[in-house]
């Protein structure tokens, strides 16, 4: 389950969210829409620990995430994941390697160890026949 309890953020003097409360219950799919500069990226930068709230908090589970460590972090959010607006594949590199392109960056959470080819293609298959690609 994810609960946002009164989520306040603000950019340069800007409020963005203010007092934002939001109950997502575990499977239930929420569409987030608005027009542009609502706050929709926002919300969703503070879901997944990119961004710390001014005031509140996010809850994955009952674990205030902004409380977390990075590794910590990593695991409260490994389930989830935002594609955001100007996001693209590198132009050069074919789906696998952009699939790939972030295990070979940053290795494992847990340690920052480099993961082997052969993990690494291992994951890139798995990950890609989920989505059927």
């Amino acid at each position: 389950m994810i609960e946002v309890v009164d989520l306040w953020k603000s950019y340069n003097g800007n409020q963005v969210l203010k007092g934002l409360n939001l109950t997502v219950n575990t499977g239930e799919t929420v569409v987030i829409l608005g027009r542009s500069g609502v706050g929709k990226s926002v919300l969703l930068k503070q879901l997944i620990g990119i961004e710390k709230p001014d005031q509140g908090y996010v809850a994955i589970d009952g674990v205030n995430i902004s409380e977390l460590k990075k590794r910590e972090l990593f695991k409260a959010v490994k389930n989830t994941g935002m594609l955001f607006q100007g996001a693209a594949l590198f132009d050069s590199m074919n789906i696998e390697d952009n699939t790939a392109f972030y295990l070979r960056q940053h290795g494992r959470p847990e340690t920052g160890e480099a993961y082997s080819e052969e993990e690494i293609q291992e994951m890139v298959r798995t990950s890609l026949a989920k989505v059927g690609l």
